[in-house]
Order: structure tokens, then sequence, then C-alpha cells
């Protein structure tokens, strides 16, 4: 019975080494055919509730900055009553702000793939970047709100010029304004901001004014955003035909195009008046590659900026794609369709400077490169101080492809200028007339990624995938390993029949020798008996003879 016990043992035995060696053979085969790793990132990494990108979208772990250049008039007196021809400027700066961007109110459009949500962002001034504190630091720079409506009022009518002068000259506006670096970009009172706000509410409704709030915070809390969510695929995997580009915006607040830009929604607008199409530089395709083109929005353009491959880089070793925007992407033309919407009344700006007074209550002002670079040369004639440098004012945004995300090695610069143009009745306002000055610029760009979202790229890059096939490759060595013990369990059992037969001879308890000992030790025990019993008749015998007889003793 113990013999066919043993047997039974050693054909488990084969089977279960037979079984899992099977088994890791079929799931490390599995994972080599399937790829699972590339399916959980193709879940995680799309916009939907409760994936992971889902949840950095919710509150990018990104840190962007704004560096933001001040222009200081420093010889105004000077140039107003003729003594010096040109305008001197100093550029102060940095004063860094930290953007903190957070979505709320995400609805998920499930009927045409979009997702909704209001955007949140929140500016820190960061004192040990900045070259000093606004609050303490003074310059002098043009009053924005005097010069805009001087501006609109000269378009108007003589009549409208003489009573905003007489108006000026009673609240003592003066053309050039002293005051802290922060007040000029986050507010100021303003007597004749106060005094449109009561008159005419419906286009002015604010009581103070600063060019940083109306730039970037103004409205950020209330606009609504709908963007298209990655195209759909059919059961093959093949995107549908006339799907939207993944990650771009649908609308703003339930346009599709710029209304003040003369945006037709029969038509769908043209590119110079479009939103729709564009990225919001949060989010970008992981399909992105150097063939792509793409447009920038933000309400601070007020249009889209258009960007174009230039090359791929290398940032901390990551790779990204470098894009950049091109010299004239502030001109319009009248005859160019994807510029012309820019020219008001059949006028266009000069070379390089690009309208958004639609998008600030129609005062006119405008964006360029900072310094005028790439600019009509003439913008640069009245000015000292100002110094275009391609190397330092050009702007590049780089998307890491992993992620589909801005990354560091980005920067967008713009200037921020005061158009003024021809001037009526207003003899401090006349030394400036049709002049385009600046009035600060800003550098947007991308810090460092932290190292938790650096250590989350190299993973979907290579480290996740190489995980992978470690597991894959010790499955398939593991299951070779078992197959192989199988085997040898299989066609060479003599080694096992001994072990089994010494297992059974040592529960018996006997050794191969000992039936002979036994043998020996039974036949020394008679010879003994018969000794002794011819021992006791030889005594009997002389004792009652009393001669001496020699026994006859047995053959041993």
């Amino acid at each position: 019975m113990k013999l066919f016990t043993n047997k039974n043992q050693r054909n488990a035995k084969l089977l279960r080494c037979a079984a899992l060696g099977m088994t890791l053979l079929f799931f490390g085969s599995l994972i080599l055919v399937s790829d699972p790793v590339q399916s959980i990132l193709d879940v995680q990494l799309n916009l939907k509730p409760g994936s992971l990108l889902y949840l950095l979208w919710l509150d990018p772990p990104i840190d962007v900055y704004i560096n933001v250049y001040m222009f200081n008039y420093t010889n105004v007196d000077a140039f107003t009553d003729g003594i010096d021809t040109k305008l001197k400027l100093d550029e102060v700066g940095p004063y860094v702000y930290k953007e903190v961007l957070t979505n709320h109110n995400i609805t998920l459009n499930e009927a045409n793939n979009t997702i909704s949500y209001s955007p949140r962002r929140e500016y820190i001034f960061v004192p040990e970047r900045s070259v000093g504190d606004p609050k303490v630091d003074h310059i002098r720079a043009p009053n924005i709100p005097l010069m805009g409506v001087t501006t609109l009022a000269s378009s108007l009518s003589v009549f409208a010029s003489l009573g905003l002068s007489a108006v000026a000259k009673r609240l003592n506006a003066q053309p050039m304004l002293e005051m802290s670096v922060h007040e000029y970009m986050w507010g100021y009172e303003d007597h004749l901001v106060e005094l449109a706000a009561k008159f005419v509410p419906s286009w002015i409704d604010f009581a103070s004014f600063g060019i940083m709030e109306k730039l970037f915070r103004e409205g950020n809390e209330s606009n609504v955003v709908n963007m298209n969510l990655p195209e759909l695929k059919d059961k093959y995997g093949v995107k549908l035909p006339g799907s939207p580009r993944g990650y771009t915006l649908d609308s703003i607040n339930g346009e599709r195009g710029f209304t003040r830009w003369e945006y037709d929604e029969q038509t769908n607008g043209t590119m110079c008046n479009r939103i729709w199409g564009s990225h919001d530089a949060t989010l970008f395709p992981r399909d992105i590659n150097e063939k792509d083109a793409f447009y920038l929005y933000r309400r601070t353009f007020c249009r889209k900026l258009p960007l174009k491959f230039n090359s791929t880089r290398t940032y901390n070793g990551i790779d990204g794609y470098e894009f950049v925007m091109e010299p004239n992407v502030f001109d319009s033309e009248l005859g160019n369709p994807n510029s012309s919407c820019f020219c008001k009344n059949n006028r266009c700006l000069k070379k390089g400077v690009g309208s958004v007074s639609p998008c600030y209550y129609n005062i006119p002002l405008a964006i360029t490169y900072p310094h005028f670079m790439h600019g009509d040369p003439s913008l640069l004639e009245p000015f000292d101080g100002l110094q275009p440098d391609e190397s330092r004012f050009s702007s590049v945004f780089v998307v890491q492809p992993q992620l589909g995300a801005p990354m560091q090695g980005t920067h967008l610069r713009l200037q921020a200028n005061q158009v003024v143009g021809k001037v009526n009745f207003n003899s401090l306002m006349e030394p400036f007339e049709d002049m385009v000055l600046p009035l600060l610029w800003v550098d947007l760009n991308i810090d460092v990624l932290s190292f938790s979202l650096r250590m989350l790229i190299h993973g979907i890059k290579w480290g996740f995938h190489l995980l992978q096939w470690t597991a894959a490759l010790g499955m398939l060595l593991a299951g070779v390993y078992q197959l192989c013990s199988a085997l040898m369990v299989c066609f060479w059992p003599s080694v096992h029949q001994q072990q089994f037969l010494k297992v059974e001879q040592a529960e018996k308890g006997g050794r191969p020798g000992s039936l002979t000992l036994a043998v020996a030790t039974l036949r020394q025990s008679s010879v003994v008996a018969s000794l002794q019993m011819a021992q006791e008749q030889e005594e009997q015998h002389l004792l009652s003879s009393g001669s001496s007889i020699k026994p006859n003793l047995p053959d041993a």
C-alpha cells in the first residue's frame, strides 16, 4: 500500500510542476501580446472622472510664474516741455507672481463628447524671485483711462472731444501718473473712471483700474469653458471622421468665436475670429508630433496665437516638443482673411502691433513682442531705452508628449501697450499723439517640474513598460523551469523509487542482514542446551557407580 502511495506522490508532483509551468508560460505570453500597461495608461491618461489625468487636471501640479517688467518714464516733464525729443524708459523688474490654477463646476457632456468647467486663477506674489517690493517701488507711467478715453472721444466728434477736455481739466487729470508698482498693476482709484462708471455703467462697470487686473484676473471666475474630449474611436480603434481634435476648445461662455471681431456663427468664422479649435494651454493630445501646429487662447491675448513646431529638446532628462510663435503673429492686413478682422474701419495698426481693445472696454490697448521686437521700426523712434533682443524676447512653448502637458522651457513673452490716436482740444495729451506707449511686458514661464511629476513621465515613457517586460520574462523563465522539472520526474523516476524504498524499509525497522543473524543465534542456543544435559547425566552416573565414564558429547 505504501508503494502505491509513493507513486501517487510522484504523479502529483509531476502534475503540479506541469500545471504551474504552463500557467506561467500562458500569463507571460499574454502580457507580451496584450500589453496591459498600455491599456491601463490609456484609461488613466484620459480625462474621465476618477482617472489620474482628471485628478491632475483639477489642480495642476505645474508651477507657472509671471515675470512682470514695468516701464518707468523718467523724463516726462522735459519731453512735454519740448526739451527732450525722446521719452526715456527704464525697465524695472521682474516682479514675479505665481499663477495657481484650479478647475471647478465640472460637467461631462457625453452627448457631444465635451467637458465644461470654470477655471479659476489666483496670483501670489513671490518676493524671493522679485527685484523689489511692488508696494514700495514707484514708477511714472501712462494714465491709461485718460489716454484711452481721449483717443475714443477724438474718433467720435468735436463735441465729445471738447466735453472730455473740460472734464479732464476740472478733475486735473494728467497724462502720466506716479504711483507704486502694485497700484499700477492691480488697481488704483481714478476720478475719471469713477465718473464714467456713474454715467455709463453699461460700459464702465468698475471704479478702479489696474493693467494686470484687467489683463489676467478680470472675469476669470465667471468664464465657462467647453472643451472637446479625445476623439471617439470605432471598435477597431480608428478615430471617427469629423471628430474635433482632443482637448481643443469648443466655446467660451457659449460663444465659439470672438463676436467683437465679427465672428459669424453661420459660416463658422475665419481663423482670425474663431475660438474653437484652439487650446487653453493646459492639456494637449498625447499623440502630438513634429508635424502638428496649434493655437493658444487666453482672454489676455484677445485672439488665438498660432505656434509651429521648431525642435525636440530635452530638459532634465525629459523630452519635449518645442513650438515657437512666428515674427508676424501680431500683424494685421486687410487682404489677409486670417488677420483682416483686426482692422477696424478699414484701418490696421502698424506692423507687429495687435489690437486687443474690443476685449477691454474698447480702450485702445495693443499687444506686441517686448521692446517692439519684429515690429515697425517707427515704433522705436520716440523712445530711448528699448533694445529688441530675439534671444531674450522670443516666445517658446514646450509640450511634454507622454503626458500632453506644458513643461519646463515654456516662455510666452508679450508686451501691453497704450495706443494714442489723434488728439483734439487737449494740450496735455498732444505730445503723445499717434504714439504706441509701452506699459509693461510679461514672461509667462513654467518652472522645473516636481519630482513626482518627473517620475510619472519617466514611468509613462519607459519605466512601467520595463517593469512589464521584466515580469513577463520572469514568468516565462519560471514556466520553462517548472516544465523541465516535470520532465525530470517523468523520464528519470529510478532515483525517486530508491528514495521511496529506503523510506519503506526505515518504516519497518529492519536491515538487509537481520534474517541470517537470527538463524546463527538460534543454533548457538541449541548447542549450549545439549552441553548442559550431558553434564547433568555424567554427574548422576558418578554418584551411582563411583566410576569415571566419559560422556558422549554431541558435535557442535
